[in-house]
């Protein structure tokens, strides 16, 4: 099946130096057309930002 969302190692850090937070870790990700797939975690695990990273 055609790969309609493919993500490798997709990483997304918070801040600089110190206080730097790193929200999602390396994610790889691949969907393929027909498939339903779902991002879920406490609030506060970095959901959304996995969500907004790839837009």
């Amino acid at each position: 099946m055609e790969t309609i969302l493919k993500t490798t190692d997709l990483c997304k850090y918070y801040g600089k130096g110190e206080s730097q937070v790193r929200a999602v870790r390396c994610a790889n990700i691949a969907i393929k057309r027909g498939e339903f797939a779902a991002i879920v975690g406490k609030s506060g695990s970095g959901c959304e930002t996995g969500y907004y990273s790839g837009r």
